[in-house]
């Protein structure tokens, strides 16, 4: 009798365990997706960052750009267009 009792014991702790393992596999697998997740997420947040750094850099560049040509306004240093064109005067015709 003591040999059954000590091999059901066996057979539960065996079980026991097992069930461990188990759930603890099921927790791994759910934090490994949500590493996954969090992994993601982070590279679109770096290609959002990357894409908002670009508009920034073109938009500085555009400012200055745009200070530049107010600074030369101001200084009158403006360079007038030369017409490439010239018209010929209109003869009017004398009635």
């Amino acid at each position: 009798m003591a040999k059954t009792l000590n091999t059901q014991e066996t057979v539960t702790a065996q079980d026991e365990a097992k069930k461990q393992r188990k759930k603890q596999a099921k927790r791994e697998a759910r934090l490994m997706l949500k590493i996954e997740e969090a992994r993601k997420d982070v590279q679109k947040a770096e290609q959002k960052f990357s894409k908002a750094q670009s508009n920034l850099e073109a938009s500085q560049g555009r400012l200055r750009e745009l200070e530049e040509g107010l600074a030369q306004v101001r200084n009158g240093h403006v360079e007038q267009p030369v017409p490439s064109v010239v018209a010929a005067p209109v003869e009017q015709s004398q009635e």
